[in-house]
């Protein structure tokens, strides 16, 4: 999204924020608190008290400082205590509002926590340990622990009831522009779960200030929206000091957004920091959330080094129905991946990737290493012609370039070659080198040098990566990050690459080189420690063949694979042979694929051209196709007439109801011509559903799925949740003939979620388990064993208080549908259920 939509969205923000949208504000993450600053000059005004009780989403900051055994508030009297007290009764008067408090302190923590413990409010404060996950705003709620507080400044101890806002929120300020190396550098926190933006009353806008302060309001959604999308996150903790009456419509305004959210996650684990090829985000955690309006496109491509993502994309439509969250699996590249030349130097000059390849070079020479074996000597004057640039992916890509070294001679006030072109001119000059002894990356007056100084007859494993989308530049030493900064544009240059030699000065590298790799796409972190431990990168089949250095062990990997490729053809065979027997797992379409109509959840059908004709479907209609789709699923012959009339047109004459049977027939023959592979078939007094490829039903897929005798396989089992976890079957359709199936089919889901629960329970693969359980819960929400799985997968995420909350949630529904207590404790439940499960 541009500058220009931006401008456009924002004019009509009053009238769109006057009609409903989804959001899903069950998270902290998910929701926006202003906070006010408190002084000793606005503590006893009425009106700032009571905008705080009247705002739900509202909190409040304070400077503190220790006095003996007292704290006060700044240049007051007034006590923490106090404050305490006046909290407490706000939250008595409120008892659905959340609070959270940031304190500015520079003293003992453990006095304020003694102070607190020491008060009436000591039982309303929620703490979560870091690494734990916030619980949802409904816990806070049903549980009392309405007060968050936080706390930042120069203070001593730890406390375990005030979280340190550091380490639990990203922060930035209005009035002064972030340097990306800090925010997106590899130690930054833009993984962190929570974001603040400070002196928001202080953010510059376009309108001048002493105006209509309605019209500044554009100005402060932009900002807020231009934040949110740059860093994936939602602002939580809006900062507008004194000026709170003036920043009332904030709330409300950034509400009127949907979002799009999810998580990027390799081997269950969230990713800490993910990229975006898109040109207004840069970087943000691997949970992220982007504002989105009904109506627009947004594609968002996520990518980290060293990994492939699935889905390559997200692509929203104002067509299509939001999902809660995208789920996003990080899957590791194979280090050959991208490799562009890979050179060992043993005793011959050859590219392993393209054999074929011949250099020439001066002064250099192969000599034996006792720590490395047979190594390429550099000395002064020395270099090797590596050829163009485009050989390499070099020019205007992402890449990595990454060696063993060891120097002879580090110069002092000079530069010491490893590679690097001739060329001089802005982008055009290539130079990784070392500068003054220090690690370089240079692209000519576009460059990063590391404060590392290396030293003389050490080797070391050097790698620098070049990332195109955000125009990092940076350096890794054995494998360790040393530095980088962002904002450079890629490479240019023309010129031929030199190893050992670069500079229009004629610079060297003196000294030996081993096991010279290059990329044309950023390496990972993980990847470029394995280079550092000096991990074998495997060539292809072809390479291998090609290559001749060491014709036995060629020969004993050509057999092998040989070998390999007879086993595998083998199986492959027996595969097809005994796949006729076994149901075709189905190719499943993404949300608003054309030719398709979808019954888990609410009905949906996207004709062959894609576009949704669902309302054209009228009731009447919309119940004979279903009548007639779920009679053929059952029995092939379809639907008798005597069948429909009964229980479609129950009462009315037979003539009357043929006739109207008639009509709705050909209505329905009409909507079905815009799909390719459905037909209604008329036989011998049945009405029948014919389909065929290219047309989906998910349905129809998953009734197939449940008629296998022998029950499915576990890549079936998933397949099936797929199918079903859009909701429950026909979701808000109540015809009474629909019940039986309605049963049969919850009943299915159930059975099979449950087996599939218990594989991904062994597997501990506790993301699916709670996305499995909560689709159980859909069906029947006092499904003891979903309860278990849910509050399992909890409990193994190190989210005690969660589980006991699904746990305890459970045990009040229960009460409520069979007006009695349930009869297992918590611990006598998850004892139970071990055994079973």
């Amino acid at each position: 999204m541009d500058k220009r939509f931006i401008e456009v969205l924002t004019l009509f923000i009053f009238i769109l924020t006057s009609f409903p949208s989804y959001t899903n504000a069950t998270d902290i993450s998910d929701n926006t608190f202003l906070i006010a600053e408190i002084t000793d000059q606005n503590y006893y005004n009425e009106r700032l008290w009571n905008l705080l009780k009247r705002e739900e989403a509202a909190g409040i900051e304070m400077n503190f400082y220790a006095k003996g055994r007292n704290v006060l508030l700044q240049q007051s009297s007034i006590s923490f205590a106090d404050v305490l007290f006046k909290l407490n009764e706000l939250l008595k008067e409120h008892p659905s509002k959340i609070i959270p408090v940031f304190l500015n302190y520079n003293d003992d923590v453990l006095l304020l926590d003694s102070i607190i413990n020491e008060s009436e409010i000591s039982s309303s404060i929620f703490y979560s340990p870091q690494g734990e996950t916030w619980p949802s705003m409904d816990y806070l709620v049903q549980s009392n622990r309405r007060l968050i507080f936080f706390i930042e400044g120069d203070f001593t101890n730890e406390s375990k009831i005030l979280h340190d806002l550091k380490n639990y929120a990203f922060q930035i300020s209005a009035d002064k522009p972030t340097n990306s190396s800090i925010i997106f550098g590899i130690n930054s926190n833009v993984n962190l779960e929570l974001f603040v933006i400070d002196n928001f009353e202080k953010t510059p806008t376009v309108t001048p200030v002493g105006q209509n302060s309605k019209d500044m309001i554009p100005d402060y959604i932009n900002f807020l929206l231009d934040n949110w999308k740059l860093y994936g996150k939602k602002p939580n903790f809006i900062f507008v000091g004194k000026d709170i009456f003036n920043f009332d419509f904030i709330i409300n305004q950034l509400n009127s957004f949907t979002w799009i959210k999810g998580h990027v996650k390799i081997s269950g684990k969230t990713l800490d920091k993910v990229y975006w090829k898109n040109p207004d985000v840069l970087v943000t955690g691997g949970n992220f959330s982007f504002p989105y309006r009904g109506g627009e496109e947004i594609i968002l491509s996520p990518f980290a080094p060293g990994y492939k993502m699935t889905p390559e994309q997200v692509i929203v439509t104002g067509e299509m129905a939001v999902p809660e969250s995208y789920s996003i699996i990080a899957t590791p590249m194979e280090l050959r991946q991208g490799l562009t030349a890979s050179f060992n130097f043993e005793g011959i000059l050859m590219n392993n990737v393209k054999p074929e390849q011949t250099f020439s070079g001066e002064n250099f020479s192969f000599v034996q290493d006792i720590d490395r074996g047979e190594v390429l000597r550099l000395p002064e004057n020395a270099s090797i012609n590596l050829g163009n640039p485009d050989l390499y992916g070099l020019r205007n890509s992402s890449f990595t370039v990454g060696c063993f070294v060891k120097f002879t001679e580090i110069l002092d006030f000079g530069d010491n070659a490893i590679l690097g072109n001739y060329e001089s001119g802005y982008r055009r000059g290539l130079h990784l080198i070392l500068r003054s002894g220090h690690p370089y990356f240079g692209l000519w007056n576009n460059d990063f040098e590391s404060d590392q100084k290396l030293q003389t007859n050490i080797w070391y494993h050097l790698t620098w990566r070049y990332i195109n989308e955000t125009g990092e530049q940076a350096i890794f030493l054995n494998g360790r990050y040393i530095g980088g900064s962002d904002g450079h544009p890629p490479f240019s240059g023309t010129g031929d690459i030199h190893l050992g030699s670069a500079l229009s000065s004629g610079a060297s590298l003196r000294g030996y080189i081993d096991n010279l790799r290059i990329w044309d796409r950023p390496l990972g972190n993980e990847e470029i420690n394995r280079l550092a431990l000096d991990e074998e990168i495997p060539m292809t089949k072809a390479d291998s063949l090609k290559t001749t250095k060491k014709s036995i062990n060629t020969n004993i990997i050509t057999y092998g694979l040989i070998l390999t490729v007879l086993l595998l053809s083998i199986a492959i065979i027996f595969f097809f042979v005994r796949k006729k027997n076994l149901l075709k797992v189905p190719d499943l379409p993404v949300i608003a694929k054309e030719n398709q109509i979808v019954l888990f959840g609410e009905f949906k059908a996207i004709n062959a051209d894609g576009r949704n004709i669902s309302d054209q479907f009228t009731t009447k209609v919309k119940e004979l196709f279903l009548f007639c789709l779920i009679a053929t699923l059952k029995n092939s012959l379809g639907a008798s007439v005597s069948e429909i009339n009964e229980e479609l047109w129950a009462g009315i004459p037979d003539k009357k109801a043929s006739n109207n049977r008639s009509v709705t027939l050909n209505k329905l023959r009409k909507l079905l011509s815009q799909f390719k592979g459905i037909e209604i078939v008329s036989n011998a007094g049945y009405v029948q559903v014919k389909t065929e490829a290219p047309f989906f039903c998910d349905y129809a897929e998953a009734f197939q799925l449940c008629q296998i005798p022998e029950g499915m396989t576990r890549l079936q089992l998933i397949t099936f949740f797929h199918l079903v976890r859009r909701g429950r079957f026909l979701k808000g359709i109540t015809w009474e003939w629909l019940d039986d199936i309605r049963g049969f089919t919850g009943n299915q889901v159930i059975d099979n979620l449950l087996k599939l629960a218990s594989i991904y329970k062994k597997e501990s693969n506790l993301q699916e388990i709670e996305k499995v359980a909560q689709r159980i819960l859909d069906y029947d929400e006092l499904n003891e064993e979903a309860i278990y799985l849910q509050v399992w997968a909890q409990q193994k995420a190190n989210n005690p208080n969660l589980a006991k909350f699904s746990f305890n949630s459970f045990a009040k529904k229960y009460e409520n549908n069979m007006g009695e207590s349930y009869p297992l404790s918590f611990a006598q439940f998850t004892r139970h259920f071990e055994t079973i499960l």
